[in-house]
């Protein structure tokens, strides 16, 4: 799929009454692979980028936005923006007309290689393009300066998504989502016995999922709190490591007490996850117990269980005409048959006892538990030890002291807040069964068991709906597509991040920035805060790669790229952003000249500089590169002056 601009035209635009600019090469439809506009702050840059992306969705408006389009300068009734496009060799215009006096607004699609110019009324774009031209896209390629934020914040899932749409993934996760409905339109048409009962079932199925979705809610609340709880107690440690950075000795001691206490966190973890898994082994916790389970081995040994024939052989010879043994069977000996199946095990018994036989031939020798116990408690006292005098810390200034006991109080306050929310969070998303039981949980505040549920009562709505069948081949697809998105995601993760990282580190050098996750957002080695500037040149890394191999070839069209990156950084970013698209559209002002224009590699470079004039709507432009180089507002001679 491609997609050029080769031109947009304003008229009645709020500072325009009637500009045209034009990024085809030529009189053909190849756009300049670099159309850098410069306009100074305030005529019309971010009115531009919104319109560019309002007319491509064809967005919907209200009465207030589209007068906000009314020039205030010079009277007028009625506005209106154009884009020009070319797609896959084809030429069309997509028109925004704007009614200030009623506030409404029309598109047009208009395709000049057609009889009588193609000119058609409402929007609409050619059919490769429809399924992507989607908001989320567009502020990929139109780019959104929020997303350079909202890339890197957690709890945005931004970098993912944008991940998904280049590679396609989001048109496989509607698929997926498509199944569930599609079963349940079928239930819907299916004949019901009984219609009531089948409506009680479908209530029921609605009121787990919705249950499912406040859990889910509540869970992701709480991951979000315990974040935060995390970030302050770095905060305050970070505090508390400044205040103690006064006194180097008791600095140096609070970091080995810290890095004691790391340890024997560590090891108990690991000691206690070590013995639940053996103790899991019920013959290790009680010497009776494991002799009659070595007597119950021992016995089905000697009574050769399971049986080698089991009901179901004996069922399907039943049903044949001819007995093992050639003789014919009839109606007496069919019946005889089925009578004397009884007395045999059926194969899901045989099997049971089979899994049974193998575990009771690996059970583990009883063992005391009684010094790994002590150890572990002598591990949790010197924890408890390590963390009091870590506390206790002291410092010769009394004020140094207070502020150090407050910060301290602060910290627990939040490490207990933290440990609360954890807990619930642990109530709410253990799939342990044990865990389960002794929380009291069900399915109404637990995840797993509300999942269970409410696969129980999908189950009950196929049978009522006759559907089984259907139903659960709609699962097995639903599967397939949620592993394969799974695992493609995945793989494509793994090589963004390493192709961003070298981006990065040809960009940022020695500050050493790199990805360490695409987990919904991009999560940053080692690093909780990073400059405006940085957070530029991660997006821009970012898109760089993605866009690199993907089947989608559109534009890019940005807004000021290098107004809050170093001067020295610009040099390093100006080449990424070159190599970013086939076709770039640059809007900047004239303090990013300096390191960047310069710096941009290609022979196909386009300057536009347009300015206000004393004649309100009036606009001047130049296409000269001297005058793009040397020009300066009125606000920016007057500032120098």
């Amino acid at each position: 799929m491609d997609l050029k601009i080769t031109g947009i035209r304003y008229e009645n635009i709020r500072e325009f009454e009637n500009v045209e600019l034009d990024f085809a090469n030529g009189s053909n439809d190849n756009p300049h692979h670099i159309s850098l506009v410069q306009m100074p702050n305030g005529t019309g840059k971010t009115t531009t980028m919104n319109l560019i992306r309002t007319t491509l969705l064809g967005k919907e408006m209200d009465q207030d936005e589209v007068r906000s389009y009314q020039p205030s300068d010079f009277d007028a009734i009625e506005g209106a923006f154009e884009i020009d496009l070319v797609s896959s060799g084809e030429p069309f215009t997509l028109r925004l007309e704007l009614d200030y006096e009623v506030g409404d607004h029309s598109y047009r699609h208009i395709k000049p290689k057609e009889v009588g110019g193609g000119d058609m009324a409402g929007h609409f774009l050619p059919n490769e393009l429809n399924n992507v031209i989607t908001e989320s896209f567009v502020d990929l390629f139109v780019f959104n300066g929020e997303l350079t934020e909202e890339f890197i914040e957690t709890g945005s899932d931004e970098a993912e998504n944008a991940l998904k749409i280049v590679n396609f993934l989001n048109r496989l996760e509607n698929q997926k989502n498509q199944i569930q409905q599609t079963v349940q339109n079928r239930q819907e048409d299916a004949s019901v016995t009984t219609q009531q009962g089948y409506r009680n079932i479908q209530t029921r199925l609605e009121t787990t999922e919705e249950k499912l979705e406040e859990l889910q809610e509540k869970r992701d609340e709480l991951e979000d709190a315990v974040e935060d709880h995390e970030e302050t107690i770095e905060e305050l440690e970070e505090r508390r490591q400044d205040i103690l950075a006064e006194n180097e000795e008791q600095l140096e001691k609070d970091k080995r007490l810290e890095r004691k206490i790391q340890n024997l966190e560590n090891e108990l973890e690991t000691a206690t996850k070590d013995l639940l898994s053996t103790m899991r082994k019920p013959s290790r916790l009680d010497e009776d117990l494991n002799d009659d389970m070595e007597k119950l081995l021992e016995n089905m040994k000697i009574m050769q269980l399971p049986k080698s024939t089991s009901q179901e052989f004996f069922t399907e010879l039943s049903e044949g005409k001819n007995c093992i043994c050639g003789r014919e069977i009839h109606e007496e000996h069919e019946q005889e048959i089925l009578d004397n199946a009884e007395k045999f095990l059926s194969e899901q018994d045989i099997g049971v006892l089979n899994s049974l036989k193998d575990n009771l031939r690996d059970t583990p020798d009883y063992e005391s538990f009684d010094d790994t116990f002590e150890e572990l408690q002598e591990k949790r006292d010197d924890l408890k030890q390590a963390e009091e005098e870590r506390a206790r810390l002291d410092l010769d200034d009394p004020n140094l002291n207070e502020k150090l006991d407050k910060i301290i109080e602060e910290i627990e306050e939040e490490e207990h807040a933290k440990e609360e929310k954890e807990d619930k969070l642990r109530r709410l998303k253990t799939n342990d069964k044990n865990e389960q039981a002794e929380f009291g949980l069900d399915w109404k505040n637990n995840i797993p068991l509300c999942k269970r549920k409410r696969e129980q009562r999908k189950e009950e709505l196929r049978k009522a709906s006759g559907t089984v069948n259907f139903g659960k081949k709609a699962d097995i697809l639903e599967d397939i597509f949620e592993e394969f998105i799974e695992e493609c995601l995945k793989s494509m993760k793994e090589s963004q991040i390493e192709e961003t990282n070298k981006k990065l580190e040809r960009i940022l050098g020695l500050s050493k920035v790199q990805v360490e996750d695409i987990d919904n957002s991009i999560k940053i080695e080692g690093r909780d805060d990073i400059s405006e500037g940085q957070s530029l040149s991660i997006a821009y890394a970012y898109l760089s790669t993605l866009f690199e191999d993907s089947a989608l070839d559109v534009p890019f069209v940005i807004d000021s790229p290098a107004v809050s990156i170093d001067y020295e950084k610009r040099a390093e970013v100006a080449p990424i952003i070159s190599d970013l698209f086939d076709q770039l559209i640059i809007f900047v002002i004239s303090p990013e000249r300096e390191s960047f224009v310069n710096e941009l590699q290609s022979n196909d470079i386009q300057y536009t500089t347009i300015h206000k004039t004393d004649t309100p709507g009036k606009i001047e432009k130049h296409l000269d590169k001297d005058f793009f180089m040397d020009f300066q507002s009125e606000e920016e001679r007057q500032e120098a002056a």
